[in-house]
């Protein structure tokens, strides 16, 4: 008697030994999938690359963009009907959204057993498999070392005023730090960071690439493994961590009926699994593994830091964003 071939929601939490062939089969059959990421092309193409020497019958695409645009893409494409996405990897506040949305579904890989329990979601709708860092970077040719800040107050330096750059959509970070240091001390620090604000633009790594171009002075939160990448090249660019410094997660998930489910699940067993981790490690990105060193070490070690509370966040997302708005954006050039 043939064998019935299990659901999607049975096959993304299917365990044992007889997932691996099961994957791999159907997998064979479905031959390609789609990767929907907010995450640098040059990291993703050598990430896919080496899934495709492990599993040449699948034919991998990426889909790249800021993770904003890449959340409301899928949200959009599944009021049309349905989405190409298989695999979605953004900033958990992003894949919280899709979730609250009905548009992720619990998956569980053999890979996540080697990851501590706060950085796998509550109901298995993704592990997180890398951290972003929000640090102090800045134009070394252009900004004077003695008006670098060594500390959030330090922004506040007349000096820096209508020199600052902020990412446009990252309430999150100022939300984290309220969380730290009391509604009260962050208003009053944020009420007056607005006016020193210059001007406000959207992705981190744009902004970390401008700051290195020039086009950019300085800005307090921008991810350390992007300035540090940049520093690598021989660019004028440099970075310090203000403590704390706010942490995102990054997590890989699964969307509700994925075309190639069998390729999909494949792919975040890649993403999670060591081989996977230390691609993202050599491209200097931060990976969760525990057993994968990042290098340098000193991109997340060495300081204090604080990582964003993704569900407390969305829960008050309202109201964080009015004050963000209030606060940071409406002052901007003022």
């Amino acid at each position: 008697m043939r064998r019935k071939r299990p659901t999607q929601r049975e096959l993304a939490r299917l365990t044992g030994k007889r997932r691996r062939e099961t994957l791999i089969q159907g997998a064979k059959e479905e031959g390609k999938l789609t990767f929907y990421t907010s995450t640098a092309p040059e990291d993703i193409q050598s990430l896919l690359l080496a899934f495709d020497m492990r599993y040449p019958f699948i034919r991998a695409e990426m889909v790249r963009d800021k993770g904003v645009v890449i959340r409301e893409r899928i949200a959009q494409e599944y009021r049309a009907g349905g989405s190409p996405a298989d695999v979605i990897e953004l900033t958990d506040l992003n894949l919280g959204k899709l979730k609250e949305r009905g548009l992720l579904q619990p998956y569980r890989s053999p890979e996540a057993d080697s990851y501590p329990r706060e950085l796998c979601e509550s109901e298995g709708y993704w592990v997180a498999e890398q951290k972003n860092f929000l640090v102090l970077a800045w134009n070394t040719r252009l900004v004077e070392e003695a008006v670098v800040p060594h500390c959030y107050d330090g922004l506040l330096d007349p000096r820096l005023k209508g020199k600052i750059t902020i990412e446009a959509h990252d309430a999150a970070w100022m939300a984290a730090l309220m969380d730290q240091w009391g509604e009260k001390k962050a208003v009053e620090f944020f009420s007056s960071f607005g006016f020193q604000v210059g001007s406000a633009r959207a992705g981190h790594q744009i902004i970390a690439e401008q700051i290195a171009a020039g086009s950019v002075l300085i800005s307090p939160h921008i991810h350390s493994n992007n300035s540090e990448w940049l520093k690598r090249r021989g660019l004028p660019i440099d970075w310090r961590p203000l403590e704390p410094v706010v942490v995102e997660l990054v997590g890989a998930a699964l969307p509700i009926e994925p075309p190639h489910p069998h390729a999909a699940l494949l792919l975040i067993d890649f993403i999670l699994s060591f081989e996977g981790q230390k691609i993202y490690s050599r491209w200097k990105r931060v990976p969760c593994h525990p057993g994968v060193e990042v290098d340098p070490p000193y991109m997340s070690h060495g300081f204090d830091s604080t990582l964003v509370d993704a569900k407390a966040f969305l829960r008050r997302e309202s109201e964080h964003e009015k004050l963000w708005n209030d606060l940071i954006l409406k002052p901007v050039g003022n």
